[in-house]
């Protein structure tokens, strides 16, 4: 039997499978993945992130009669397995055993966790994701804008389904394709969500954004912000509050607002019992300044 730093330094299997052995805990176990072999047979594969007291490695299991045997916490030993790229490859050839499971140091633990969900990218604003080297992974924060419908596509022979929606932040929108069962994300429109793991990509000479494995949703509480921005037009206005056209500083594209009418008739000055609101706002317009804005919705007026 074989450690698995021991293993990771050994010049890989190509043409037999090892064997020798392994022993490891199973930290992590995926959810399975439906494909299509050479010959377009359907086939079933899942991920492991293997660890002992040595290192950690990630294997990839083709046979799912192993599934019950590599669940998380279970510990095995395993023994004609192929390897390729630093990756066990678990095929039907493969022998695994249970066994105890066994005590690995912390940090080859944490190591072992990473394998199959590694660390979120921190949040860049979407105008820094634009500007960013295609595949480059990404995570952002904003509103949903827009969503269109899930629809399949043929990939590589296989029906696949995917979905796009559009994302804001205050410094520009970008649009985010949900691949497969990323596509089944509740998606509500106005919600502030945190999206993690998005590989950057490019489409029509725009830039556009892509899931992987390892994306995650989280609708979050979405921050105020102190930011300025040109106030250009009234789009409409009722008895609560204004829709105004607006920009961003240093964003390329206008985008809409809500603002308390309240709010925005102290800072002009404008008297309570004004006839025409809209006509009054427009004297006013265009007009800079720095706000409070939180999620679309400018809470107040600083100056």
């Amino acid at each position: 039997m074989i450690s698995i730093e021991e293993l990771k330094q050994m010049k890989e299997a190509e043409s037999k499978p090892y064997q020798k052995s392994i022993r490891a805990n199973v930290v992590k176990c995926s959810t399975k993945t439906n494909y299509k072999n050479a010959k377009q047979e359907d086939r079933v594969l899942y991920h492991l992130a293997l660890a002992d007291h040595s290192a950690s490695i990630k294997a990839t299991c083709y046979n799912e009669d192993f599934y019950q045997q590599t669940k998380e916490g279970n510990a095995i030993i395993i023994r004609n397995f192929l390897t390729k790229n630093n990756v066990v490859i678990i095929t039907k050839q493969t022998k695994i055993a249970r066994l105890k499971p066994f005590t690995i140091p912390p940090e080859i633990l944490q190591e072992a966790e990473n394998i199959l969900q590694p660390p979120a990218p921190p949040i860049s604003p979407i105008k820094t994701v634009k500007g960013a080297k295609l595949r480059t992974l990404m995570s952002i924060s904003g509103t949903i804008t827009e969503e269109e419908e899930t629809k399949n596509i043929l990939v590589a022979g296989q029906e696949t389904k995917l979905k796009s929606i559009t994302v804001n932040d205050t410094t520009d929108s970008i649009k985010i394709t949900l691949w497969r069962d990323a596509a089944d994300f509740q998606i509500q429109i106005g919600s502030y969500v945190k999206i993690t793991h998005l590989s950057v990509h490019e489409f029509q000479n725009n830039k556009m954004l892509n899931t992987t494995r390892n994306t995650q949703f989280q609708k979050i509480q979405p921050p105020q912000e102190e930011i300025t921005l040109t106030i250009y037009a009234i789009e409409k206005t009722n008895q609560e509050h204004c829709t105004i056209a607006i920009q961003i500083e240093n964003a390329e594209n206008c985008q809409n607002a809500d603002i308390n009418n309240t709010v925005i008739m102290d800072y002009f000055n404008i008297p309570a019992d004004i006839d025409d609101l809209e006509e009054a706002l427009i004297e006013h317009l265009p007009k800079t300044v720095n706000v409070i804005f939180q999620n679309g919705y400018i809470i107040k007026i600083l100056s």
